[in-house]
């Protein structure tokens, strides 16, 4: 450190000598000039990008949503939560898709239903004639994660409706957009409406643990029919509220892709034994080392397209100085990763992640040293980075440790969906008629669902539901207290309505 101030020191000094050169005064005054331009224009580019990002009104506050549909949705809500249908128990799981047999008579009347042995469900509501255009289909999953704690207001599973809002688990991920879906498409036949292709609705049983059994095997026998979609629609992102210097700024995120997710296991072998004997090294002592230095040698950041425009769209719900930063990109780059240190969501989309997740070593008598420990890691990864280069990665890294790193799970990759897809433009069309001032903005999914498994089936495969979250209006999904408001609610059922009829 010592060095380079002596180093600045003396170029300050070389640059002050050069007043009393001939062409040094000159020469200097080019070098100011040029860094004050720059400056100035960096500042004018974060001013403009602030001015002409669309700060848009919440849809909460803007638009009522049909008091009937909302009101009926929401009771719905309530009772499909009512149903603990924690993902492995199929007999909970089959009792939401009787439940939803039950609760939308003529939609089930209407469309062609299967339902497979572990609950899963596919519907097909067939074209009013024939047609040539491919099918679309919508997804959701009928599982749900343990209620767990930090429940406050009422318990994870009793559909509680208080103050406007639905409080219990799945109420946000994901049997609000399965209500939500089933309430637009029951509504639609009610008025006599008749799709133009055939719309598909596949409900998952175990999308919590990875959809192995549920939408894997729904992809598989629809592949096998040979069917293309021209639009997959999962669950996923949202029309989201971020609170950014006193305002609200809502913009409807759109998922194009996600982040493949894998994990590897460390395991370290050392002499055990008696505690009043310990040897120079432990096992748990080794994993210890290992993990911190994993922790602090993450990957590099780096931005892929979609991120980029990601940021850009994004750049008015940043304060200042980050949006400083992400305007000027070409001179800046390499200090978004600096920038947003500490926004772990926007960090996620510009580097490969990877945690610890479980620690096993401890042994039942407090004074034996284990033999062995063992840690889990949970990555997940951009797009081009590959589980076998983050595992030589973590080899490199881990190499004069007496430990073993291998990789024991990897989930499938997931192509990213282009913007020039016409279902894409389609689905910003109607936010943006519900919504005008709202923006929509693509972006990578950090978190993985159903979807990868139908993405051999189609081109565009997007993850997005028309919920609005984030402040009041719903969130605490896997957490306590999850909620959804009924308007937010009531929103996604008429969003879903304007596409349905656009198909």
């Amino acid at each position: 450190m010592n060095d380079f101030f002596d180093d600045l020191l003396a170029s300050l000094q070389i640059f002050y000598s050069n007043f009393n050169a001939k062409y040094g005064r000159l020469f200097n005054a080019v070098i100011v000039l040029v860094v004050l331009a720059l400056v100035l224009y960096a500042l004018l580019r974060a001013i403009l990008a602030g001015r002409k990002g669309r700060r848009s009104p919440s849809p909460m506050t803007t638009h009522q949503p049909d008091p009937n549909l909302t009101r009926r949705a929401a009771e719905s809500l309530a009772q499909a939560i009512r149903i603990p249908s924690v993902t492995g128990d199929r007999e909970q799981v089959r009792a939401m898709g009787k439940y939803l047999t039950e609760r939308y008579p003529r939609a089930m009347e209407t469309m062609d239903r299967a339902v497979l042995p572990d609950g899963s469900m596919l519907l097909r509501w067939c074209a009013s004639g024939s047609t040539d255009q491919n099918p679309v289909m919508f997804c959701g999953h009928l599982d749900v994660v343990p209620g767990g704690d930090g429940w406050t207001v009422c318990e994870p599973f009793d559909g509680l409706r208080q103050d406007g809002r639905v409080y219990g688990r799945g109420a946000v991920d994901s049997k609000g957009v399965v209500i939500a879906m089933m309430e637009a498409a029951e509504t639609l036949i009610a008025e006599g409406h008749a799709p133009r292709r055939d719309v598909y609705f596949a409900f998952g049983a175990d999308e919590e643990t990875g959809g192995k059994y549920g939408a894997k095997s729904i992809a598989d026998t629809l592949a096998q029919q040979d069917l293309k979609f021209d639009l997959v629609l999962d669950e996923g992102c949202t029309l989201q509220e971020i609170d950014c210097d006193g305002r609200t700024y809502s913009a409807a995120f759109i998922g194009m892709g996600e982040k493949q997710q894998c994990e590897y296991l460390i395991t370290v072998h050392c002499p055990g034994g008696h505690t009043s004997q310990p040897h120079r090294t432990t096992a748990v002592g080794i994993l210890s080392e290992a993990i911190c230095r994993i922790e602090s040698a993450q990957p590099h950041h780096r931005m892929i397209p979609l991120v980029r425009q990601h940021l850009d769209r994004a750049i008015s719900t940043f304060p200042f100085g980050k949006r400083f930063v992400v305007a000027n990109k070409p001179l800046f780059g390499l200090l978004v990763g600096l920038a947003f240190r500490d926004d772990p969501y926007v960090m996620s989309l510009i580097r490969t992640t990877i945690v610890p997740t479980r620690v096993d070593g401890s042994f039942p008598a407090a004074n034996v040293l284990p033999g062995v420990a063992s840690a889990r890691l949970n990555a997940r990864l951009l797009p081009d980075d590959t589980p076998e280069k983050i595992l030589n990665d973590l080899q490199e890294l881990l190499a004069d440790l007496p430990l073993t790193v291998e990789l024991v799970s990897e989930w499938e990759s997931s192509d990213l969906t282009s913007e020039d897809q016409p279902m894409y433009k389609l689905l910003c069309d109607v936010i943006q008629q519900a919504h005008p001032r709202l923006p929509c903005i693509p972006t990578l999914m950090n978190s993985t669902g159903d979807a990868r498994h139908y993405a051999q089936l189609s081109d565009c495969t997007l993850r997005f539901a028309p919920l609005v979250t984030g402040g009041n209006a719903g969130g605490g999904s896997h957490e306590g207290d999850e909620f959804l408001a009924e308007a937010s609610l009531g929103v996604a059922v008429e969003l879903y309505r304007d596409l349905m009829k656009k198909l």
